[in-house]
């Protein structure tokens, strides 16, 4: 039984039969969903997506959309539901500058504080952006929230950092992929209760699918990769990431 704590059946390309994912995906052992926001319409649909059994929300606004004009002017607090896990996926982008930086920094920084207010963890995005990020989460205290690192691709001294401050660090397809190396070695020294897992679908997809839209039914690849790296049993590689998410959530997710 295994979470997918990072899916986008909220994305344009899923959301019109976002049922037939999920009916994929419990056929291979995937039982809960969180549906991560990216925008305000992408958090509405999470919202909607949530009333359904297993399926969660986490609302947000990703770096790319920083400079967008709902982000200052749209009530978020309405969109906190009972079955609104987090705030994400928010954090900054240095990849691609679909944002200026530092409106990227300002954002983040609002919606640290508005997690709190909310009393939610969050759900952190960092390409090519560390040292800004951590600079911020430090400033923010975000050990007050805890959260989730997303698709998580720094550095192990990062994560020795980051861990103290009541974070998970989620993998997703690219620790299958042959010139990822380095981050299977990271992966290798993170202890179990700090890991979970994702698909980040419509993105990222495993190795054995490269080239397709990915999808939540392909995330037992990503479990089976970490069995092997990990040496532990999917049965208590899936036990453990539920006490992990648990630990976080307090509460069975």
């Amino acid at each position: 039984m295994w979470t997918d704590t990072h899916v986008h059946l909220n994305d344009e390309r899923i959301y019109p039969q976002w049922r037939e994912y999920v009916e994929r995906a419990k056929k291979n052992g995937v039982v809960s969903f969180f549906v991560v926001g990216y925008d305000w319409e992408s958090s509405l649909r999470a919202n909607h997506l949530s009333i359904f059994e297993g399926i969660y929300s986490i609302i947000g606004v990703h770096p790319h959309e920083s400079s967008s004009p709902y982000v200052d002017e749209l009530d978020w607090k309405s969109l906190v539901t009972e079955k609104t896990l987090a705030i994400g996926e928010i954090g900054l982008d240095y990849y691609r500058l679909h944002s200026p930086k530092e409106k990227q920094k300002e954002v983040f920084s609002r919606f640290i504080q508005f997690a709190k207010e909310v009393n939610r963890p969050i759900v952190i995005h960092c390409r090519d952006a560390w040292k800004d990020l951590i600079d911020i989460m430090k400033a923010e205290k975000v050990w007050e929230v805890g959260g989730i690192m997303h698709s998580y691709s720094g550095s192990y001294e990062t994560f020795k950092l980051v861990s103290e401050w009541n974070f998970l660090f989620s993998f997703s397809g690219p620790i299958t992929y042959p010139n990822a190396k380095n981050l299977r070695e990271v992966l290798k020294k993170i202890p179990l209760e700090y890991i979970v897992i994702e698909t980040d679908a419509p993105y990222l997809p495993p190795q054995s699918c490269r080239g397709k839209m990915n999808e939540p039914a392909y995330l037992p690849e990503i479990a089976e990769k970490i069995s092997e790296l990990k040496n532990v049993s999917l049965e208590d590689l899936s036990i453990k990431f539920r006490e992990n998410l648990k630990n976080l959530f307090r509460k069975e997710i």
